[in-house]
């Protein structure tokens, strides 16, 4: 009986996944027909001139997820480490509960506090014209991706069996070396998933990014420049979506963004639920 439910909530989500992408595709159809592929490398996004540059956006979205994984990551790890190899019972489950709190907090709530508090705060202390730029948006992702990977990783390194951490031990290791040579190694499928995972978050988030980001559509100059102000694709769907006629080529540009971030997001789900550690026969 668990199985035949398993088997048929799989269904369903794939169904539903089907489903929504062959929507997304067929509203924005009319967009990739007109222009092709040539939008991608194009930085122009002026609704009512008819032009619908992708780049800007796809620039923004993976700089803004880069920060926030470039912060996370490490910070993430540390937390996991020290929670589950360090810290007694009450002060783990503490951790736990506090990072478990913060993945549960909208994400508007996270954009209205970087409004109040890291805004003001990089604009004064950076001596910018504006603290909206990709900096703030990939501090705030940082921020709400950090649980994911931290409990994740947790969860990973409590797997790892107590004979390999009492072999590792007998065989003189330090507790560095048991960490870089046992645990970390082991725990690594479960630490990879959890990046992984917060990486799809990290690029789907919308709210929150929207009210930092600055929602300038145009390449930073030059495009490394992470303290000008800039757009994502999920930033651009929800500011515009709302003044863009249904079947219009703006609608279907939209679209077009959409398709584009469900695509990365369930290729990224799909390769955190590969397993690496699989045994070679």
């Amino acid at each position: 009986m668990l199985n035949l439910w398993m088997r048929t909530s799989a269904l369903i989500s794939l169904i539903v996944v089907v489903l929504m992408l062959g929507f997304l595709l067929q509203q924005s159809w009319p967009y990739w027909q007109h222009d092709g592929l040539s939008p991608l490398l194009s930085g122009d996004w002026y609704p009512y001139e008819h032009l619908f540059g992708l780049a800007a956006a796809i620039i923004g979205s993976f700089w803004a997820a880069l920060i926030a994984l470039a912060i996370a990551i490490p910070t993430g790890l540390a937390a996991a480490v020290m929670s589950t190899e360090i810290l007694s019972g009450p002060w783990r489950s503490l951790m736990r509960s506090g990072m478990e709190l913060l993945a549960g907090i909208p994400s508007v709530v996270y954009g209205l506090l970087g409004l109040w508090i890291l805004l003001p705060f990089l604009q004064s202390n950076l001596h910018l014209l504006t603290g909206h730029n990709l900096l703030a948006a990939g501090l705030l992702l940082s921020i709400m991706v950090l649980p994911t990977i931290m409990v994740m990783t947790q969860d990973a390194l409590c797997e790892v069996s107590i004979h390999q951490r009492d072999t590792a031990a007998s065989l003189g290791m330090g507790w560095s070396t048991r960490l870089w040579r046992v645990l970390l190694p082991q725990a690594w499928p479960g630490i990879r998933s959890g990046i992984l995972l917060a990486l799809g978050r990290a690029l789907g988030e919308t709210m929150a990014v929207m009210l930092v980001v600055g929602s300038m559509d145009r390449i930073p100059d030059p495009w490394y420049n992470l303290l000008a102000p800039a757009q994502t694709l999920t930033s651009r769907i929800g500011r515009e979506i709302g003044e863009s006629a249904f079947g219009s080529m703006h609608f279907s540009a939209l679209m077009a963004c959409g398709l584009l971030l469900a695509l990365i997001t369930i290729t990224i789900s799909m390769l955190a639920h590969i397993r690496t550690d699989k045994v070679k026969t």
